[in-house]
């Protein structure tokens, strides 16, 4: 049974629950999120907006890419920005090999090269691949990245201890420019705009060491070692210098057919309340991630704040969310065109 309150916010959906940090302290996370979907080239607040408990996989957990991580991180350092969708070629005229961009302005330029379906081709001992295949649209997944037997990415292809192995996988599609598929692979970098899930390195070796010590010593709490960077979910050139304040312009392209995507964030600013019986504390929400679906035409922001509560989370009694900077004129994503 709840004992605390939640209250109502009249365009955040609001969500808490309890975690416990590295040291098994409990802290109270609350997570604020607004949604928008584009309806007729204008941008629309959603009615229906989930605040994501678990993570949120394409296929089986832990066996393939992850769409949206959690929303309950207890701290991360800057914004991330994730971007769930498919390469699509201009007007539908077929192409073997298109780009996908993603801006953001003073923060991220990123662009991924997406090359058609190709196979194998086996001769004289040695693995090669095959001219691509045109296409109108594309995934672009991990699952379309270099992997494979790469603790990088072990859910794409084009990594393998032998050629027997190499010929079960999928040749990967997905890479930076001026990068593609060798038999030198594992010094191509893994590429992809989503999530990167806890099982991927880039994430796994911040969680810190588990060997024997802690066997002995510290479980079932985290590693000394354990780097909060952990929680950062999104890859590396995706992550924001510092929080996104608001005004910022987010531009894709390649994602669409017949345009880009291009909005501006808006610039409100949130602070949370939680009454903790006669002690009520305060903290500002910072923006943790801006998820963009462009299959499904979504955008949402989610902002987050965590308290610190060790032996006093029994006292909590509500929590509530007020707008510290509110510009109602851009309560919603502003087109870019």
């Amino acid at each position: 049974m709840q004992l605390w309150d939640i209250n109502d916010h009249p365009y955040l959906n609001i969500k808490g629950r309890f975690q416990r940090d590295e040291n098994g302290d409990e802290v109270w996370v609350v997570s604020a999120k607004r949604m928008w979907s584009l309806t007729q080239n204008e941008w629309l607040s959603a009615d229906e907006v989930e605040i994501f408990d678990d993570p949120l996989y394409a296929g089986e957990p832990g066996f393939s890419a992850m769409i949206h991580d959690h929303e309950f991180a207890i701290h991360k350092h800057c914004t991330d920005v994730v971007v769930s969708g498919k390469a699509r070629a201009y007007a539908k005229r077929p192409v073997e090999q298109m780009e996908c961009r993603l801006l953001l302005d003073g923060h991220i330029d990123k662009t991924l090269v997406i090359h058609g379906q190709r196979d194998w081709i086996e001769h004289g001992g040695s693995i090669t691949v095959s001219n691509p295949q045109s296409f109108i649209d594309c995934d672009i997944d991990y699952s379309h990245a270099i992997g494979g037997e790469d603790e990088r990415n072990r859910i794409g292809g084009g990594v393998a201890s032998s050629n027997k192995v190499l010929l079960t996988q999928r040749v990967p599609s997905v890479f930076y420019p001026k990068e593609d598929w060798d038999a030198t692979s594992k010094k191509v970098r893994v590429a992809g705009f989503g999530p990167i899930p806890p099982f991927f390195k880039q994430r796994y070796q911040l969680a810190g060491t588990f060997d024997d010590n802690w066997l002995e010593n510290r479980r079932p709490l985290l590693p000394v070692d354990f780097d909060r960077r952990y929680y950062q979910s999104a890859p590396l050139d995706q992550q924001c210098k510092g929080y996104l304040q608001g005004g910022e312009r987010l531009m894709l392209s390649g994602f669409s057919h017949d345009d880009i995507f291009s909005f501006r964030l808006p610039r409100e600013k949130y602070r949370a309340s939680a009454d903790f019986g006669d002690d009520q504390e305060f903290k500002d929400l910072e923006l943790y991630t801006v998820f963009v679906d462009t299959e499904k035409g979504v955008v949402s922001l989610t902002y987050s704040a965590a308290f610190a509560c060790q032996e006093k989370e029994h006292l909590l009694k509500s929590t509530s969310i007020q707008a510290v900077v509110e510009n109602t004129n851009e309560r919603g994503l502003n087109n870019e065109k």
